[in-house]
């Protein structure tokens, strides 16, 4: 069995090969590392801020559509109202036709009514102007 004894110069030598394994694996290993981590960091905070980015854009757009929503419904409102409006003035407009017209007829039909009741009253008239003539030679039995 080999008995190595310590001495200056194998402390040295380990030293060395420390600081030369130190150096070949900062810039072999840590370094790329660490860029990789902090390249890693940075794409995050990257998205991170695109993302809050996005989500303000979202909330504008959804406050624009709420907006734009609450908008069309006035507009809509508005709109009922209007034709609401229009309904009930062409109902009044057709009822006041429907009675003229109504009333047109009444008075048509009066005057029709007069009219035949004056002509039954003058076809009476006539025949009764005949009619005392008839009872009494119905009665007498001879012409009169």
């Amino acid at each position: 069995m080999v008995t190595v004894i310590p001495n200056a110069t194998l402390l040295l030598v380990q030293l060395a090969s420390f600081i030369v394994l130190i150096i070949i694996l900062n810039a072999l290993l840590f370094k790329p590392v660490l860029k990789h981590l902090s390249e890693r960091d940075a794409k995050i905070a990257g998205q991170h801020e695109d993302a809050s980015g996005y989500a303000d854009k979202a909330q504008a757009m959804f406050h624009d559509f709420e907006r734009e929503l609450a908008d069309a419904r006035v507009k809509a409102n508005q709109s009922y109202h209007s034709l609401q409006q229009e309904g009930m003035s062409r109902q009044r407009e057709r009822l006041s036709q429907a009675k003229a017209e109504a009333q047109s007829m009444m008075e048509k039909a009066r005057a029709q009514v007069s009219a035949e009741s004056g002509r039954a009253r003058e076809t009476l008239e006539k025949e009764m102007a005949k009619l005392p003539g008839e009872i009494a030679s119905k009665l007498l039995g001879r012409p009169v």
